[in-house]
């Protein structure tokens, strides 16, 4: 019987398991990872900041697909079959013991990716997959049952697709450059996104139907003067939402040099990618940075600030949870207020509020007993 050859193309963090996974359950195949740069695993190595997030503390797959965006009810199946619980386990045998962090990620106890580079590398040697680095694919062209057959094949350099005939004998071609050509029983492609040039024609040309990639976990560019200067401030619970959309988080968020980002904003825009993409990123967030707690449970808690803390400026005196400076640039964008007024006549009660910008806006003719903090503009 003819030794099985399986070839894996892409080497990525998916392509080092696909060909680890087929070399121990087939010992005597040829597995060969194919992969187009000279570094393979090279985003393992910048993921989670450099510690990698390996998987998260959710053991339960119908809870666990709650929190994928896309693509939860077609992961369910897999995720019963190898999830976290394996995923932990899986590494716990090759010598890597993982931790598990307040919000569920769950990362390597040495707090280095490059515990889990090494893993994946040395677990494919001692499976015997030969990793061939520098080796970019530029064609698959699949045989069927009666040998000869027309095939399609999928183009690097045209972004096409081209008709090749293949040879008799089952599996597959694979081209590579400079005319290379090899044959293999079984083909996994694990090429990951679409950045590539190669990625999509490749995947096209068998017959796959390309959704159409666009950005997700991104952060929000945002200019507004009342975040400036205040890079690197983060509130650890905040209520996110893209207005008119359904579009709501909760979580950490991060002021930076270019507007806000942490997981408040990043599951936000994973969630809304595609309904993001469609606005052209043009849009409002609104951002509680009291998290969930409602309007009329904020103005309730600034009046009982009039008693509790009656000589203390507003600036001075910040809802729990709330940085003072960032406080204290709300207040100052809101107001502060400088003078209280009654009189018989004129404008009857009034307040008087100071602006940055150096003006003023006046408010009059409030009611009698009207509590400061329930006072809004009209």
């Amino acid at each position: 019987m003819a030794t099985r050859r399986i070839i894996v193309i892409g080497g990525g963090a998916a392509g080092f398991f696909a060909a680890i996974t087929a070399a121990e359950t087939n010992p005597a195949a040829v597995v060969e990872l194919w992969e187009a740069t000279a570094q393979p695993l090279a985003k393992v190595r910048v993921s989670g900041g450099g510690r990698c997030n390996v998987t998260h503390a959710c053991f339960e797959p119908r809870e666990l697909v709650k929190h994928y965006p896309r693509g939860g009810r077609e992961l369910l199946g897999l995720l019963h079959t190898f999830g976290p619980r394996e995923t932990v386990a899986w590494f716990a045998t090759r010598g890597v013991t993982l931790k598990t962090e307040g919000d569920g990620r769950m990362f390597p106890v040495t707090d280095d990716s490059a515990t889990i580079v090494t893993c994946l590398r040395e677990a494919a040697a001692r499976a015997g997959v030969r990793v061939r680095e520098r080796t970019a694919v530029s064609g698959l062209v699949r045989r069927d049952e009666t040998g000869r057959a027309r095939a399609r094949m999928a183009d690097c350099h045209l972004m096409g697709d081209t008709w090749a005939e293949a040879d008799a004998g089952g599996g597959w071609v694979v081209s590579g450059g400079e005319g290379m050509a090899e044959e293999w029983d079984a083909v996994v492609l694990a090429t990951g996104g679409a950045r590539g040039a190669g990625r999509v024609p490749l995947a096209a040309g068998l017959g796959h139907t390309i959704e159409a990639p666009v950005p997700s976990l991104f952060t929000f560019k945002i200019e507004d003067a009342r975040l400036m200067g205040l890079a690197g401030l983060s509130v650890p619970c905040a209520a996110t939402q893209v207005l008119g959309t359904k579009l709501r988080e909760t979580g950490p968020v991060l002021v930076t040099h270019w507007g806000l980002s942490g997981p408040g904003i990043l599951k936000l825009s994973a969630w809304g990618a595609r309904e993001l993409a469609a606005q052209d990123y043009r849009f409002e967030v609104g951002v509680n940075w009291r998290g969930e707690m409602r309007v009329e449970e904020v103005r309730a808690r600034l009046a009982g600030l009039r008693t509790s803390a009656a000589r203390r400026q507003v600036a001075g005196a910040g809802p729990e949870g709330v940085p003072a400076r960032l406080w204290e640039r709300l207040a100052a964008a809101a107001g502060t207020l400088t003078r209280v007024k009654r009189g018989s006549g004129g404008y009857g009660r009034a307040l008087y509020l100071r602006h940055e910008g150096e003006f003023t806006t006046l408010y009059g003719h409030l009611a009698a007993g009207t509590p400061i903090a329930a006072i809004t503009p009209s």
